[in-house]
């Protein structure tokens, strides 16, 4: 009875430690995967905005020296009009694979007041950056362009100057990456859930390649008692 005890004792601690072993190393690989699939995201991400930030700069250059200021100033509604059939041959959406969203808007600058001229790829004026901040966050003395970021977006706010140099307007050229984000989540969501069957499908093989001998052998016990 001592010997089964012991037997009995071994056994389980045996157990217990082969249970213990198998869920650290399956902590250990999903943590593991889990770190470099994030890390591998950021990096593509990182990649993707610096991509979309240099496109935006150069884009904002050439509105800089497209838009004038004194027919903004002169005649809004024939500069709207103008402006408007002019940005859809000279900015056209380049979205790619669905990850980023463009928009653009044109603003009339005047008495401390912004009134959108002209707007592609957004629901409100209210979704633009420059409506929601302070003419002194992206107004400066000599009339550079500013970028906003916030979360999951990037902004370019070009002033627009008239030939005396007086601001009167401001040009928004804004890229969202809700998208992105969501695209970065869900792949790494399948890795994690493809890694995580692979090793319960290595713990349930390795438990019965443990079970299925120690099955025969008692099988074969009970056949030659017989």
């Amino acid at each position: 009875m001592d010997n089964r005890s012991i037997n009995r004792s071994e056994m389980l601690g045996r157990v217990i430690r082969a249970v213990i072993l198998i869920v650290v190393s399956l902590l250990l690989s999903v943590l593991s995967v889990s770190f470099a699939v994030h890390h591998m995201r950021l990096q593509f991400e990182d990649e993707f905005k610096g991509i979309t930030d240099t496109k935006m700069q150069q884009v904002c250059d050439i509105v800089k020296m497209t838009v004038n200021g004194d027919e903004l100033l002169g005649d809004p509604n024939y500069a709207a009009q103008k402006y408007s059939d002019v940005f859809a041959l000279m900015l056209a959406d380049t979205s790619t694979n669905d990850v980023s969203s463009e928009s653009y808007g044109l603003f009339l600058y005047s008495d401390g007041q912004l009134t959108l001229l002209l707007s592609h790829g957004a629901d409100s004026e209210n979704n633009f950056a420059v409506k929601g901040r302070e003419i002194s966050q992206w107004l400066s003395s000599d009339n550079s362009s500013a970028t906003i970021t916030g979360e999951n977006f990037e902004s370019v706010l070009v002033p627009v100057a008239d030939s005396s140099g007086r601001c009167v307007g401001v040009f928004e050229y804004k890229c969202s990456f809700g998208d992105l984000e969501f695209f970065g989540n869900k792949l790494e969501s399948r890795i994690l859930t493809a890694v995580i069957v692979a090793v319960a499908s290595g713990v349930i093989l390795f438990c019965i390649q443990l079970l299925i001998p120690k099955l025969i052998s008692n099988a074969r016990k009970g056949a030659q008692r017989l």
